[in-house]
């Protein structure tokens, strides 16, 4: 499955954008980037795509840069790591790789469902999925074939989806966190509301 999304070079724009980068930043990473994590967990965390210093440098979703640090520091505070370090959720994005500007196109997303689509559903204990942005939220439903119009994002909100829920949330954007759209204390509420209702409940 994994190799399936590292090899993927179906979107014509981002290709081109990271042969571009993979000149600039030649240490980096630079391709498209699978989810980590524990895929028997019954929690799923998705965002939108990988940062430019961040997963696209590492190679490993949601680490090294502004909006990773936020969100894990509120994945350890809301105890979403066992007692031996392993994590109990599964991490990955919308988007698997960087798209220009940081900015990816409707039509990106739904290309790039049939791998988000493949990780889902390879979670067999799935329970909870996380989804950080509106566009995260769209793609999860494109994935079941749930209407938009019935299921509207909203932070906060929860869909009852076939043998999960999905919970909204805003993105831990630097933009976001500066603003104060959303806060580490509104994060680090969600992360310990999905938990217990999930582990705990």
């Amino acid at each position: 499955m994994f190799d399936d999304i590292i090899s993927c070079t179906a979107c014509k724009r981002i290709d081109s954008h990271l042969s571009v980068i993979r000149l600039k930043y030649p240490g980096y990473y630079n391709l498209p980037v699978p989810g980590r994590g524990t895929m028997s967990s019954e929690i799923c965390i998705i965002g939108l795509a990988p940062g430019l210093h961040g997963a696209n440098k590492t190679g490993s979703v949601f680490t090294n840069d502004f909006c990773s640090n936020v969100l894990e520091e509120c994945l350890v505070n809301a105890g979403y790591y066992d007692n031996t370090g392993k994590p109990i959720f599964f991490i990955t994005n919308a988007l698997k790789c960087l798209p220009p500007s940081n900015s990816p196109k409707i039509s990106e997303l739904n290309r790039c469902s049939s791998h988000l689509k493949k990780e889902l559903f390879s979670m067999k204990n799935l329970k909870a999925v996380i989804a950080l942005g509106l566009q995260a939220h769209n793609s999860i439903l494109k994935c079941y074939d749930y209407p938009m119009s019935k299921h509207k994002f909203q932070h906060g909100n929860t869909h009852k989806l076939r043998n999960f829920i999905l919970y909204d949330s805003y993105h831990c954007s630097r933009i976001n966190i500066q603003t104060k759209r959303l806060t580490k204390e509104s994060l680090l509420y969600v992360l310990k509301s999905v938990k217990e209702k999930t582990i705990n409940g």
